[in-house]
């Protein structure tokens, strides 16, 4: 009986001593059948591509080329973005493996019974399906079926290109850059026209190129606040839309069939060289809220001073939260796109007095060559001269004769600027006066005194500036007898200190 025992125990033994040999011997067949490739496994003419589509998740989308570039399937109004069709294709157009497995029997340890990703594409009149499968951590690279038999390895993720969804795909308009746009015009809530001028002509600043029509002259703006605003137009993100067909019922519903403000800019054409042809283009933005959010007034103050003067339920705030949206179009594209809120305020700051120089003084100190001031009724004369020191020019001031440091005054004058526009008129008492004289165009070319160290400088246009009180926060400041703008009274004060530390000093 034991001996009986002993015998199925080794029989036993040795049936799984022959399963663990088979076992081994299958796993030695498959590493066998693992090789490392490196070879284009996957050729598809993709420039004779006709169709594609792909189903990952639970997105499935599909398209088509009948010759006039590529169509949505599922609505042919979509704007199919033709480049990025491209891009989609282009892994397969020569796709090596890394490692080829062959002879593959169990396609579910590879992600591959059930793909993460199954692509379709047709060309050149044959039809390929690409299955997706697992990432192995282990090499860094995905797991690839063709139907030939094979699982590949492959470095080029087809799933950075795959994971995208319809959005991604959509042909947006274009936004230009505006390198020295010539002119830009607004219709809507601002209704005025930006020029570009270089002759120097009409602004004692050399920076000065933007100028608009005021009274019957041109005035100048900031050439900062003017680029800084292109800039904002030129880097608006269109990735965010409403709708890429609109009909005239939503374009109506987006505010945009009355926009409230249509920015046009002209700027000069450029060959491929980046050098400018001669000829001029145009571009046209629409910005607007929706129609139902019109009624309220768009800036915060303004809605503030609504809700304020109207106590009924009724009164309305601007939209401010995060949520807030309002809507863009370029030129009459049928696609209307979303953009925040701050966004939109953003475009909508393009007044005169958004885009104005804020300085009181409207003019570099460096070209101011005498000042007169009026200070508690009495008058003082400060002149200047070059002077050359180390070989280079220098301008010296003086008053009464004597050389004085004239840094804190011009610290004070350069910082004198608006805090708010106005064109109200003095009420209160006169603060200070001064009238800064520039130097003249004839001087700065060397045509009269002034060229010479130690000849004073010729007399050229000059600047008079009043500040006039009006309470404890602020004072009115008055340029060439027409008021400017409201300036906080400390800067008022600073300035008359440093000019009360140099003629009392």
């Amino acid at each position: 009986m034991k001996r009986k025992v002993r015998l199925i125990v080794l029989l036993c033994v040795l049936v799984v001593a022959v399963g663990a040999a088979v076992a081994v011997s299958t796993i030695e067949e498959q590493r066998e059948a693992i090789r490392e490739s490196g070879e284009v496994v996957l050729e598809i003419p993709t420039d004779d591509a006709t169709a594609l589509s792909w189903e990952y998740e639970d997105t499935s989308l599909s398209f088509r080329d009948e010759g006039e570039g590529w169509l949505y399937d599922g609505d042919e109004a979509f704007p199919v973005d033709d480049e990025k069709i491209s891009e989609l294709l282009e892994p397969f157009s020569a796709m090596s493996a890394a490692f080829t497995i062959e002879d593959v029997t169990d396609y579910g340890q590879y992600g591959l019974e059930d793909p993460l990703c199954t692509i379709e594409i047709t060309a050149g009149g044959t039809d390929y399906t690409i299955s997706v499968g697992d990432y192995s951590s282990l090499d860094y690279q995905r797991y690839v079926s063709t139907g030939d038999g094979n699982v590949y390895l492959v470095a080029d993720d087809p799933m950075d290109y795959y994971s995208c969804t319809l959005d991604d795909l959509i042909l947006n308009d274009t936004i230009p850059s505006f390198g020295g746009a010539t002119a830009v015009s607004f219709e809507g809530e601002e209704n005025y026209e930006i020029v570009r001028d270089e002759s120097g002509e009409y602004s004692y600043r050399a920076d000065d190129v933007y100028f608009t029509e005021r009274g019957g002259e041109y005035v100048p703006l900031d050439t900062s606040k003017v680029d800084t605003y292109l800039q904002l137009i030129n880097t608006l993100a269109l990735d965010d839309y409403a709708t890429y067909n609109a009909t005239d019922e939503e374009i109506a519903e987006y505010g945009l069939d009355s926009p409230e403000l249509t920015v046009t800019v002209e700027y000069p054409e450029r060959d491929e060289t980046g050098e400018e042809t001669g000829e001029s283009l145009t571009f046209a933005l629409s910005v607007s809220r929706a129609a139902a959010d019109k009624s309220s007034p768009w800036d915060e103050d303004e809605a503030e001073e609504a809700a304020s003067d109207d106590d009924s339920a009724e009164a309305t705030e601007t939209p401010s939260d995060e949520d807030a949206v309002a809507y863009v179009r370029v030129g009459d594209s049928q696609i209307i796109y979303i953009i925040t809120y701050d966004t939109f305020r953003s475009l909508m700051s393009a007044s005169y007095n958004d885009l104005r120089h804020a300085e009181v003084l409207s003019a570099e100190f460096e070209d101011v060559a005498a000042i007169d001031i009026t200070l508690e009724g009495e008058d003082y004369s400060i002149t200047s001269e070059l002077v050359e020191e180390d070989g280079e020019e220098q301008r010296v001031f003086y008053l009464g004769g004597e050389e004085i440091s004239i840094s804190s005054l011009e610290s004070a004058l350069t910082a004198l600027s608006a805090s708010e526009f106005t064109d109200e008129e003095p009420g209160g008492a006169l603060e200070i006066a001064l009238t800064a004289t520039l130097v003249s165009d004839e001087a700065e070319n060397g045509e009269s005194a002034g060229d010479d160290a130690g000849e004073e400088a010729a007399a050229g246009p000059s600047i008079e500036i009043e500040l006039y009180r009006v309470d404890g926060e602020s004072c009115l400041a008055v340029v060439d007898g027409e008021s400017f703008a409201l300036v906080p009274r400390s800067s008022a004060v600073y300035l008359i200190e440093a000019v009360n530390a140099i003629v009392l000093g």
